[in-house]
């Protein structure tokens, strides 16, 4: 004979299984969460459902830069390498905005200068051929120079460094609205 249960003890009893199929459910939701942003990195965005205030999110160049897909595979980034940023234009500290940016995207050895002249679009000087193209997708309208600079074009020891960056007018961060 099959033994009848009380309304409060059929209450609890039907409570705790859906508090337990909830749990599950949240956990399953908690995890794909994880797996997404461990896929697609942290990315985090203001929502005006969130905050009740909208915000308008500015685009880093250099994340920008990252964004736009080349026709051939980037070769991989090689952090170490000793990176000289000289400023090509009139605009003060332009150097060292970028090689704070290019640190902030993880290069270790970036030093910044001063470039004996104006230049008009972004230039890139390397000592060796396989060191450094990477750099290239964070300035999308430089030129690949051939001819390796002076000592004397420049305020930095050139022979130190594996590339050579002199930033141009066209990416001129600072200046830009």
């Amino acid at each position: 004979m099959k033994k009848k249960q009380s309304a409060s003890g059929l209450f609890f009893s039907m409570f705790l299984r859906s508090a337990v199929v909830i749990l599950a459910i949240v956990i399953v939701c908690l995890i794909f969460a994880l797996v997404r942003s461990v896929i697609h990195g942290k990315k985090t965005e203001s929502t005006e459902a969130s905050t009740g205030v909208s915000t308008e999110v500015q685009e880093d160049p250099l994340l920008t830069a990252e964004k736009t897909e080349a026709t051939t595979e980037a070769p991989e980034a090689n952090y170490g390498i000793k990176i000289a940023v000289l400023n090509g234009t009139e605009t003060g500290g332009l150097a060292g905005a970028w090689k704070s940016k290019l640190e902030e995207a993880g290069y270790t050895a970036v030093d910044a200068g001063n470039y004996k002249g104006v230049s008009a679009t972004t230039k890139f000087y390397f000592n060796s051929k396989d060191m450094g193209q990477e750099l290239i997708n964070y300035f999308p309208g430089a030129t690949i120079e051939t001819e390796m600079l002076k000592e004397e074009e420049t305020d930095v020891v050139i022979s130190t460094h594996d590339v050579l960056i002199v930033i141009g007018t066209s990416d001129d961060i600072l200046s830009k609205p």
